[in-house]
């Protein structure tokens, strides 16, 4: 079994002071300001505030010294790639609210970087039908476990909204939590500043409010 390496963060938002899973974090129900921490030649899917400062691809990789690449995880499962010299249609893709990028480090680690944004209350997700979303966890979420967040998801918006819950691992695997996987290592962490990728049941489902502090 591969033992994968902690991804870390810290955290500095506007307002009081709280210890998150994954780095030390001061949060607020307003603003953030991360520092994601990648190691040479690892992935990171990394959750943007729901209110940030980016439109396009391009930015965020821009913002990330030592990343290579920056993906976008499709509707389909697959990975559209943004990098240096990539063209610029499809794969410099826009950047939307409460979607998740996974980034890739160079040569180098990525530890540099700082993310900042705000918080947006009346955001709620939808969640399609037999396809998958990269959702951008709430830094201030309340769960810290991906059955958690599977279970709520079922009761909120019913059973067959969403089947799975998955991790995109520091090796560019996934890591699937569905009903009645194996605890370990499927009930994954919800790391700091860590997106979850979400495939929809048969139904979908929206209108998602995913809770936090």
């Amino acid at each position: 079994m591969t033992k994968y390496r902690m991804v870390r963060g810290v955290l500095a938002g506007l307002v009081g002071v709280a210890l998150l899973a994954g780095g030390l974090a001061t949060a607020s129900n307003m603003g953030f300001k991360f520092v994601p921490s990648v190691g040479a030649s690892q992935f990171f899917n990394l959750a943007l505030p729901w209110n940030n400062n980016y439109t396009k691809a391009s930015q965020l990789l821009n913002d990330l010294p030592n990343a290579d690449r920056v993906s976008k995880y499709t509707s389909s499962g697959a990975l559209l790639d943004w990098f240096h010299g990539a063209p610029a249609n499809p794969n410099n893709y826009t950047v939307a609210a409460g979607e998740a990028y996974i980034v890739h480090a160079g040569a180098s680690p990525l530890n540099t970087a700082v993310i900042v944004g705000s918080h947006n209350p009346n955001f709620t997700f939808t969640f399609p039908a037999n396809a998958f979303f990269n959702a951008a966890a709430p830094y201030h979420q309340t769960f810290t476990k991906a059955s958690q967040l599977l279970n709520d998801i079922g009761t909120h918006l019913g059973g067959n909204a969403v089947d799975r819950v998955s991790k995109y691992t520091t090796v560019g695997t996934t890591l699937d939590w569905f009903h009645g996987a194996p605890a370990t290592p499927n009930n994954f962490n919800l790391d700091l500043g860590m997106g979850v990728i979400i495939h929809g049941g048969s139904t979908g489902g929206s209108g998602y409010v995913w809770p936090h502090y």
